[in-house]
């Protein structure tokens, strides 16, 4: 959600998701080098599978999951399995709205969120989805990693065998559309409770409803699922009878395994092998949307050489977001002018009204911010950084270490910023070191900036913007201003999108005036299919969906 920021991290809801994100940041970089000419468009699902397959071999560019348990996959590798083994209450779809799934959702009352079950839904093993296993699902996800989105929840309740209501302290805009996300994801009570501690691990696996069956996980080698006999959802059923996930972490392997046909395809291709890939015989490559991933700049700590709004808003007018873009992504990113990536509320879960006014809102930034990294602004931001007392101290710009995108985007940045008189230092920091930073205040004392791969969840400015309230994990710098936070605490309450847009615009007019957390670009999925295959999902929407299960033989 932006529970998440780090590569491969929410934003700023959940604490422990963003540490647990900020490790998937060093698995790999999305590349570098010159701009290239776009491959494609950017379409949200490649093709249209018409037939069935025996196998599909998939590559699982960022390792090895760390569970299968949904609730707990804040990880690209374990989400995409765990959604093709586990469906949510309602589904995401790849243009970013949303329908029913296992459930229809309505509100009886403001403050009550009623689920409706299907009643024709089983396990793997056959016995039936009921209430019960989806209340004992949601008290499982709140005591998960993303609990803090049910903060609002007083109670789950069984009405009746395929009912079930949350009664809430307030009326909350965001949790519904968590729903379609791991964070509404359905498993079975009795296997799960078996399974305890165990459960999601590669001995035990999971007991869920999906297309696709746990079938086995190899350490260090792959993870199996087999396709459902029994899924309910006949018109979605799996188009390949095996898939086999293979963890190919190193671009070159991948690379080759792409162009050879070793493996089928792939999501989170690094961008390094956009020009390699973009014209292959082998198969597509596409820069698919909409995405929610994004890279940008947090400041760490109130005091040093950035300890003032004024001296971080210099630092930011040296950076040339369009640069950032078009060099270590290879065209796969757009720049992004605001500390929200534009693909939080352009969206069709935001509505045309919202849309319109984030729109509004969005392009007097991009206005003021577009000419940023020119000479003229280099030299403005001379002069300002030098009346607001910046004293020539280093400046610390922490990246992970061996990513190649974070490393060129960091050079990039120093030098432009250097242009000004800011001293930039780089330093990368290894996996435990780069987790460290956000987890743990004593290990970024030293530490002034930090650069992360962050992605929503849920297509929501709500998802993004409590970074700027006071106490929340990303809010390093200690920012605390009340007419924010009430303005985005209404706006979660808020009736509907557009209300909710207006409020949420409000507190931006405020919070973008501190000049801290800035999304510097916005991404693209990069993903590769092989030819004679469709209907993969090529948004970013892939990763809360069973987006395996419908690629297959294409007409």
């Amino acid at each position: 959600m932006s529970l998440i920021r780090s590569r491969r991290s929410h934003r700023a809801f959940v604490p422990v998701v963003l540490a647990a994100l900020t490790l998937a940041a060093c698995s790999g970089g999305k590349g570098d080098g010159d701009a290239n000419e776009l491959p494609n468009p950017r379409p949200s699902v490649v093709g249209t599978a018409s037939g069935t397959m025996d196998t599909l071999t998939w590559a699982l560019p960022l390792g090895e999951p760390n569970t299968i348990d949904p609730p707990n996959t804040a990880y690209y590798s374990s989400g995409l399995v765990a959604n093709n083994l586990c469906e949510s209450l309602l589904r995401l779809n790849a243009d970013y709205s949303t329908s029913d799934g296992l459930a229809s959702l309505s509100t009886p009352t403001p403050t009550t969120l009623r689920l409706k079950l299907r009643t024709d839904v089983t396990f793997w093993d056959g016995t039936p989805m009921t209430s019960a296993d989806v209340v004992w699902s949601l008290e499982h996800t709140r005591k998960s990693i993303v609990g803090p989105l049910y903060e609002n929840v007083k109670s789950i309740k069984a009405v009746d065998k395929h009912t079930v209501d949350l009664h809430l302290a307030q009326p909350d805009r965001l949790l519904p559309k968590e729903f379609a996300s791991f964070s509404g994801s359905v498993q079975q009570k009795k296997f799960s409770e078996q399974a305890g501690d165990k459960l999601g691990t590669p001995g035990t696996g999971v007991m869920c409803t999906g297309p696709y069956r746990f079938e086995s996980w190899k350490p260090g080698a792959g993870i199996t699922l087999t396709a459902n006999p029994k899924y309910w959802d006949t018109r979605n059923a799996a188009k390949a009878s095996t898939v086999n996930l293979k963890f190919l972490t190193d671009s070159s392997a991948l690379g080759q395994a792409l162009k050879t046909g070793g493996v089928d395809g792939a999501y989170e291709v690094p961008a390094s092998l956009v020009p390699a890939l973009k014209d292959v015989d082998a198969g597509t490559l596409t820069l698919g949307s909409p995405s929610q991933q994004y890279v940008g700049l947090s400041p760490m700590r109130a005091d040093g050489p950035l300890n003032t709004p004024e001296l971080r808003k210099a630092f930011y007018m040296t950076i040339n977001r369009s640069d950032l873009a078009k060099g270590p992504f290879h065209g796969a990113a757009e720049p992004n002018y605001t500390a929200v990536n534009t693909s939080a509320w352009d969206n069709p879960s935001t509505g045309d009204a919202g849309r319109k006014q984030w729109r509004k809102a969005y392009d007097e930034f991009a206005k003021e911010r577009k000419d940023w990294g020119s000479s003229a602004a280099i030299a403005e931001a001379k002069k300002l950084a030098k009346s607001a007392g910046y004293d020539n101290k280093p400046i610390t710009l922490a990246v992970p270490a061996g990513d190649q995108t974070f490393s060129q985007m960091a050079v990039l940045i120093r030098q432009q910023a250097g242009m000004a008189g800011f001293k930039v230092k780089i330093r990368s920091l290894d996996p435990a070191r780069y987790s460290a930073a956000t987890t743990d205040p004593a290990a970024r004392t030293d530490i002034d900036l930090y650069m992360n791969l962050s992605f929503n969840v849920a297509p929501d400015p709500l998802e993004a913007v409590t970074t700027f309230v006071p106490g929340t994990y990303f809010n390093f710098i200690g920012y605390d201003n009340p007419e924010v936070t009430s303005l985005i605490a209404k706006a979660r309450t808020a009736p509907d999108a557009a209300a909710g847009a207006h409020d949420l615009i409000a507190a931006q007019a405020k919070y973008e005036e501190n000049y801290g957390f800035q999304a510097l670009v916005q991404l693209n999925e990069i993903s590769f299919l092989k030819k004679d295959l469709g209907g993969m999902t090529t948004s970013f929407a892939y990763l809360n969906q069973p987006s395996l299960a419908s690629i297959g033989p294409k007409k």
